[in-house]
């Protein structure tokens, strides 16, 4: 199988989805019904990022021709529409003001500015389309 990163390897790619399968399952269970308010607050807020990693496994399995989880051109603030999966998901928006704004500026915005993290990690700003 060939991807947007070359040949993979079958063996490896069902390790992954293996993996990735029994890590969601435990953090599922463990944020509904773990008994350590920390643990299972980590559980919840890391859980949103470990299914984005499975989607990738599973987009690369299926010869996906991109296996970023975010493949609409439809930017997450032009749409309040569910299905937008380019919107922003808590937890899992790591990244630098820098590289959040030159995420916005590569999908047409312009006069990016403001840019602050709010509490659940997700950067929010100002910016100018068209």
């Amino acid at each position: 199988m060939k991807s947007k990163i070359g040949s993979v390897d079958q063996t490896y790619i069902k390790i992954q989805q293996d993996a990735h399968s029994d890590a969601v399952k435990l953090l599922q269970n463990y944020a509904s019904d773990g008994d350590n308010t920390d643990l299972k607050s980590f559980a919840q807020q890391t859980l949103a990022t470990l299914k984005m990693h499975q989607e990738m496994v599973e987009n690369i399995a299926s010869g996906a021709s991109d296996t970023s989880p975010t493949t609409t051109t439809e930017p997450a603030a032009a749409s309040t529409d569910q299905s937008n999966r380019s919107a922003p998901v808590p937890g899992a928006n790591s990244c630098t003001q820098a590289q959040a704004k030159t995420r916005i500026e590569d999908t047409g915005y312009s006069n990016v500015s403001a840019l602050t993290r709010d509490d659940k990690g997700i950067w929010r700003g100002s910016a100018e389309k068209d």
